[in-house]
């Protein structure tokens, strides 16, 4: 009777198995390949950051709005040194939290930002745009980078 339970059971299994496969292969077959977040003003928005040998950090922007929709884009930048291999701190810069914002009411947003480190070690830069528009909600995207030198 043991015996019989455990064909039972090992046949039941195995077919669970192979439709599980079968199910799994249909759906990646008919999902589509690219998956991309939909914003309510936002074209697109990205960041990328760049240190030199001798420490000067720069930090790229680049927005781009939806025209008809975006009315403002608000940009909070922070850096922040890694202590101790575990904990971050806020890098001083001299402005109010020590980040700065930027404001533009214009679609397009490039900009170059440099700040000289005052030592090595692992940096991390986020970068926040809170995009306003006739769109609806506003849009929060936010870009986390980190390097070292």
């Amino acid at each position: 009777m043991n015996k019989q339970i455990k064909k039972i059971t090992s046949a039941i299994l195995i077919f669970c198995l192979s439709v599980t496969g079968m199910c799994a292969i249909t759906a990646s077959a008919a999902t589509p390949k690219i998956i991309a977040p939909l914003y309510n003003n936002t074209s697109s928005a990205s960041s990328n950051i760049n240190i030199s040998n001798s420490g000067q950090l720069k930090i790229y922007y680049d927005y781009t709005g939806l025209s008809g929709k975006t009315t403002k884009v608000v940009i909070t930048t922070y850096i922040e040194k890694k202590t101790l291999g575990l904990f971050w701190s806020r890098v001083e810069n001299g402005q109010p939290n020590n980040q700065w914002v930027d404001t533009s009411y214009t679609l397009d947003y490039y900009k170059l930002r440099t700040f000289q480190l005052s030592s090595t070690g692992t940096y991390r830069v986020t970068v926040t745009y809170k995009v306003y528009g006739s769109g609806g909600a506003a849009d929060e995207i936010k870009c986390v980078m980190k390097d070292s030198y």
